[in-house]
């Protein structure tokens, strides 16, 4: 090889080659997501102290890695070999003070209950339109929720710094909280099992505090092409 590996990436390409993959335990979110005009697919999340990742539920295929302590975004197009390099240009996202947010929380005391824990149905306005429905359960997958916490804030921080360029028609109320200064409502609340907006609705299909998977899936991998970008569509 070219290059010197470091002593850590050297030991998992070995143990992997030698076929004893090295592994790590991860937190478990699977959801089945439904968009207008494109078929149902699955995002798996897989969240760790240092990392978040975000797949269709395929260790080979394409990813997004966040780095949950350099607080960067890596977006890993397996067929192209390359790496979109995503960071915050914004230490925090600027106040809005015309956009008005608020929120119903209603317990759903008819609803079977999840590890003893009955189900909220939370309502997202802004400026008392009506963003998005949720059905959340408060206490589970907290570690989790938190990792998720962080990578929207920072998807919201790269967001606000490019707002000036995005279209009139998309800063609308629901658009200005969903991304940028609510990012983070959906996972506020609780662990969400199913969501709603406009043209796309999800659904909690498995989910586990602890989830044995190979250490390399948070690892990018070596002579990919890296680029930078200073926006990245609301995911």
């Amino acid at each position: 090889m070219q290059k010197i590996l470091s002593a850590a990436l050297l030991g998992l390409l070995s143990a992997i080659t030698s076929g004893n993959a090295v592994a790590e335990s991860a937190a478990l979110l699977v959801y089945k997501v439904w968009e207008e005009g494109v078929d149902p697919y699955l995002t798996r999340m897989l969240i760790t102290e240092d990392h978040v990742r975000l797949d269709e539920g395929a260790d080979q295929g394409d990813f997004t890695l966040f780095d949950r302590r350099q607080e960067i975004i890596y977006n890993v197009a397996m067929q192209d070999q390359s790496v979109l390099v995503i960071a915050p240009q914004l230490v925090e996202v600027p106040a809005n003070p015309g956009l008005l947010l608020s929120e119903k929380d209603q317990v759903d005391e008819q609803a079977p209950k999840i590890a003893g824990v009955a189900p909220h149905n939370i309502e997202l306005l802004a400026n008392n339109e009506v963003c998005g429905q949720l059905v959340v359960v408060p206490g589970l997958m907290g570690d989790a929720l938190e990792g998720l916490h962080e990578f929207k804030q920072v998807l919201a921080r790269v967001q606000a710094a490019t707002l000036a360029g995005r279209p009139e028609e998309l800063q609308t109320p629901c658009d200005l909280a969903s991304n940028i200064h609510a990012a983070t409502r959906t996972v506020d609340f609780g662990l969400p099992i199913q969501e709603r907006s406009e043209g796309r609705a999800q659904v909690l299909v498995d989910f586990a505090e602890e989830h044995e998977v190979d250490a390399g899936l948070f690892v990018i991998p070596e002579g990919f092409g890296r680029h930078s970008m200073p926006s990245l569509p609301a995911l």
